[in-house]
Parts: structure tokens; C-alpha cells; sequence
């Protein structure tokens, strides 16, 4: 995120489910209702250039054998396109069975 100061405010009408959802994806995200849409609002904006980070540290694995490479660079596109409810939906399960997911 920027470092710009955060002065201007929008206000949006949602239906009672809309900001309930929301609300819910925010908690399982761990950010606050502000942060969370925020953050799915400029999503879009970084999506391209971490698409490109991806496909870049993916030709760096030249030593993994093809399967594993095309796996991962597989999971990294799922992650970079996902939500951040679904990211932390499939943390939470990760962690449930004590595998330790990838951090941001």
C-alpha cells in the first residue's frame, strides 16, 4: 500500500447480506471492513505485476523437476488471482491439519 495519507472517504449503500458478507470475509482476513475492501478494490491494480513476479521466480526453478515446477507456479496463479476471504479460508485449513502455508 502507499504510504499517502488516507483522507478522503466514499460512502457506499450495500443490502444488509452484502455488508454481513463482507463483514465476515474481513474477520476471516484479519483485517478491519475498511482495510478488507480496500484491499479488494486495489487488487485488481497489482494483480498484473504480481502475475509477472510469479511467472519470473517460476523460470528460477530450473532445479525442481517439471511436475513440481508447473505445480507450484500452478498454486501461485490459484493464490494471486484468489480473494482474501478464500486465502484465508484455505490457511485456516492448512493450519487444522499443521501444515504451514505460504506467507505474503
Amino acid at each position: 500500500m502507499s504510504n499517502e495519507p488516507l483522507s478522503e472517504v466514499m460512502r457506499i449503500r450495500l443490502t444488509p447480506g452484502q455488508h454481513r458478507r463482507l463483514s465476515e470475509a474481513a474477520a476471516l482476513s484479519g483485517l478491519n471492513l475498511s482495510d478488507y475492501v480496500r484491499r479488494r478494490l486495489t487488487a485488481a491494480d497489482t494483480l498484473a505485476e504480481e502475475l509477472d513476479a510469479l511467472r519470473q521466480a517460476v523460470r528460477h526453478l530450473s532445479q525442481i523437476s517439471e511436475t513440481h515446477a508447473a505445480a507450484l507456479e500452478t498454486a501461485l496463479l490459484v493464490r494471486a488471482t484468489a480473494r482474501p476471504e478464500h486465502i484465508a479460508i484455505a490457511q485456516a485449513a492448512m493450519r487444522r491439519r499443521g501444515i504451514e502455508h505460504l506467507s505474503d
